[in-house]
């Protein structure tokens, strides 16, 4: 652990030297230490919140609302095959065509 440190401490003495040596401001240099598993938590908080737990207005997920959109524009008291309501809720959702069949026959 204490090498480690010392490693830290070594790298971040030659960082402050070179920052000194060149003319670039110090608010131009980003760290990107960690920001990566914050992003990564921010994202999976995202799908996890808003696309794979139901809302609670009316109990659908994003999929099953956008296929309940596209039964009720394909309504014209024909049945429809499942194909075809694949297809047409294809346009509302970006995640292809497999995830909306596996949501229809959930």
């Amino acid at each position: 652990m204490e090498e480690n440190d010392d490693l830290n401490e070594e790298i971040n003495d030659n960082l402050s030297e070179e920052n000194n040596e060149t003319t670039e401001p110090a608010e131009a240099l980003t760290r990107v230490t960690g920001m990566y598993k914050d992003w990564f938590l921010d994202y999976a908080s995202y799908v996890i919140l808003e696309r794979a737990v139901p809302a609670i207005e009316d109990g659908f997920k994003p999929v099953q609302r956008r296929i309940m959109h596209s039964l009720k524009e394909l309504d014209d008291g024909r049945y429809n095959k499942v194909a075809n309501v694949v297809g047409h809720t294809m346009q509302y959702h970006p995640h292809g065509d497999a995830s909306i069949a596996d949501a229809m026959v959930q």
